[in-house]
């Protein structure tokens, strides 16, 4: 009589409780394309993504090569996952906040057109260790042009400037002239504080009307 109302005890349990019922695994994506949520950026080129609104899909992803705009969080991607479950970034699809977009290669980025046109309407701006510029003719205009340098050389030809007004200021200015060095003016001027020499092996000074020296102390010869 014990041992029946034993087992019957142990039973009851069994007889009257329901089962606890586990929840459902998340089923993995399947393959092909997927609209996809950036959550993270851990290196160049690698990402962690989420494939479903719900959340319950987290992969590592790779920018696809030809993808060359910078991924930021939050971007909403195309993603592909191929057979091997290997996902791709193939493309960005939206971003929220100032769209600003980042082109990035991790070798040579190289544009060939016949004809390549950059506009910006408020700032174009080069920065680079080392820039050179290769061309048969270069043309710059603009209302105000400023050049800033530790050194400036120029090598060239021929130069040749037109300004309505030049000014020059250094503390230090010399000029070396193999050749014929020609100066016309209409009114021409030297000053020097503390002393003016004029040097030739034939020195000429010629006035059509008048020639005049004029000083506490003239000294000829």
């Amino acid at each position: 009589m014990t041992a029946t109302v034993t087992e019957r005890r142990t039973r009851a349990p069994h007889k009257h409780g329901k089962p606890s019922k586990q929840p459902d695994a998340p089923a993995a994506a399947q393959a092909g394309w997927h609209r996809a949520v950036v959550l993270a950026v851990p290196g160049a080129g690698q990402l962690r993504l989420r494939i479903d609104r719900e959340g319950a899909h987290e992969v590592g992803a790779r920018q696809a090569f030809s993808c060359v705009v910078a991924v930021q969080v939050g971007d909403v991607v195309a993603a592909f996952l191929d057979d091997q479950r290997q996902c791709w970034v193939m493309a960005v699809l939206e971003r929220s906040g100032a769209q600003d977009v980042v082109l990035q290669s991790q070798g040579k980025l190289e544009l060939s057109a016949p004809t390549v046109s950059a506009n910006a309407r408020e700032l174009l701006q080069l920065a680079a260790p080392q820039v050179r510029l290769s061309c048969e003719q270069a043309d710059a205009m603009g209302e105000r042009l400023n050049l800033v340098g530790g050194t400036v050389k120029a090598i060239g030809a021929a130069l040749s400037t037109l300004f309505d007004r030049v000014h020059h200021h250094s503390k230090q200015y010399m000029r070396s002239t193999e050749g014929l060095d020609r100066t016309q003016a209409g009114h021409m001027e030297l000053q020097a504080r503390q002393l003016l020499q004029i040097h030739g092996e034939h020195t000429l000074v010629e006035g059509e009307q008048l020639v005049k020296a004029r000083g506490a102390q003239i000294h000829f010869g």
